[in-house]
């Protein structure tokens, strides 16, 4: 993936309803952490608290089947978590879905960032993950990886003013059939739909043995979240390409006409839904670069000091990045 040591000037742009308006400012180089706002966030983003994640899931729970005690256990573990963060909100969602010849129940765990009481857009971000792994694997990329990082930064935002709703779940069954988000997205209402301005979809995001990090599509199109991310990585680590991938959590919010995009690291490690893919394989530069690029991204949107996007015209930071083919 080509690098960028420092990217001069870029506009940060929020579109105002009916008026436009830009603001612009310099970003600083990597290492100059004290001029940019990203720092709120990316200061507070902890990596052990990830990797101790990622044990804590692999390691003390292991295989994380949908419709299995582990999955149970995986529930009360982010429960416990997120109330400990000081969230309220939050609810878990049992689904049923169709396997073999009957049904199983799975779920989904939700917490809700509230914005800011007078500074409130009307919209909201969710960030994703999916807390299942096969069922003969440990799974501690594919999704302890992701699912450890929407923990830390339900964490960090958690006492983060905002002015825009931010709702942190860890999807159930995706290795199913991506049952989870579907049944999530299936019980939206059109409201709730049209206000949800950005969908970041966590999955896979720490193997060592990975590729460099991918912003997928599932329409191979930019969009405002690849928009946030590509800025935010130039920002705060390196300029992320996009591509187009229909495979995880993310196809299901697109499919509402939400701007949807998967953070992965392609080409896939080879223990890639294997036994092998344990908590040795981990990496925790991986682990801290994603957590900075999305938690930035993400904040672009929801502090309070900027105006409410909108869906349908913004590109917040107009960075020059590019389509990559998947190599998966």
């Amino acid at each position: 993936m080509k690098k960028y040591g420092k990217i001069l000037m870029v506009m940060l742009a929020a579109l105002l309803v009916g008026s436009p308006a830009y603001a612009a400012t310099e970003v600083p180089a990597k290492g100059q952490s004290e001029q940019a706002f990203d720092n709120k966030i990316v200061k507070q983003v902890n990596v052990d608290n990830i990797y101790n994640h990622v044990a804590y899931l692999s390691q003390e729970i292991g295989p994380r089947g949908a419709g299995t005690e582990n999955e149970l256990a995986t529930v009360d573990y982010l429960v416990e978590q997120l109330r400990n963060y000081g969230y309220e909100n939050v609810e878990v969602h049992p689904f049923t879905f169709p396997f073999g010849d009957g049904q199983v129940t799975s779920y989904n765990v939700e917490a809700t960032k509230e914005p800011m009481k007078n500074h409130d857009t009307g919209q909201q971000i969710i960030i994703g993950s999916h807390h299942d792994s096969v069922p003969w694997g440990a799974g501690a990329n594919d999704d302890a990886s992701g699912t450890a990082a929407l923990l830390e930064l339900a964490r960090v935002f958690a006492n983060t003013p905002t002015d825009t709703t931010v709702k942190f779940v860890a999807f159930g069954a995706e290795e199913y059939g991506l049952w989870g988000s579907r049944r999530y997205a299936e019980a939206m209402a059109a409201e709730e739909a049209e206000k949800t301005v950005a969908m970041f979809q966590l999955d896979m995001v720490g193997s060592k043995d990975a590729g460099d990090l991918v912003m997928f599509t599932a329409d191979g199109k930019k969009n405002t979240v690849t928009d946030l991310g590509a800025a935010a990585g130039s920002r705060v680590s390196e300029l992320v390409p996009y591509s187009e991938l229909g495979r995880s959590d993310h196809v299901p919010f697109h499919n509402l006409g939400i701007p949807a995009a998967l953070f992965i690291h392609t080409p896939l490690e080879p223990w890639y839904h294997t036994e092998d893919d344990v908590l040795k394989y981990i990496s925790k530069e991986k682990l801290k670069d994603v957590g900075d690029i999305v938690g930035a991204a993400v904040f672009e949107i929801a502090r309070k000091d900027t105006p409410a996007l909108i869906k349908s015209e913004v590109a917040p930071v107009p960075v020059d990045y590019y389509y990559e083919e998947p190599n998966l």
